[in-house]
């Protein structure tokens, strides 16, 4: 199995759930019982990674949303040539990968994937910030190695700025 045959689609019902397991019970459960009730009433939207040769096998998964801060949540240096008091952001609510695929690099892929995707979104919509929540210390070190940054000190909260995500124009 390559890592070339890769791919990131929109949650379907040909995508196989049910097999869908990453370790934390409460990823799985989303995935299985919550994720279309979310795009259905346009709460989020759940993307899916797959294998081409294996395209009903949910690899891992993450889901978007619009999402708003205040201002005074981000640090200065974020929150500079900002005039208003709520910046435009997309959250990542929630990200897993299956465990038979975990050690692999898949989850930066994975990662990789949702930070791209919400770049795309920003020349439609203006966005700033990319923001996720951490369940544990451990996935919020993940984060970090990508340069998220957290809200404060021992924060599971996290944000990416979009500005140095994309190229300054």
């Amino acid at each position: 199995m390559s890592v070339d045959d890769l791919q990131v689609t929109p949650l379907g019902p040909h995508h196989d759930r049910a097999a869908f397991t990453c370790g934390e019970v409460t990823l799985d459960r989303y995935l299985r019982e919550q994720a279309s009730q979310d795009r259905k009433r346009s709460l989020a939207r759940c993307y899916v990674l797959t294998r081409a040769s294996e395209p009903a096998r949910v690899v891992g998964y993450y889901t978007l949303s619009a999402h708003s801060l205040r201002l005074h949540d981000l640090p200065e240096d974020a929150a500079r040539g900002i005039p208003y008091r709520d910046v435009p952001g997309v959250l990542v609510g929630r990200m897993a990968l299956d465990v038979r695929e975990q050690g692999r690099g898949l989850g930066e892929r994975l990662l990789a994937a949702a930070v791209e995707h919400c770049a795309r979104l920003e020349s439609e919509l203006g966005l700033r910030v990319i923001v996720v929540d951490a369940l544990s210390e451990g996935a919020a070190r993940f984060y970090e190695r990508f340069g998220f940054q957290r809200f404060g000190s021992g924060e599971l909260r996290l944000f990416l700025s979009l500005r140095h995500v994309l190229p300054r124009t």
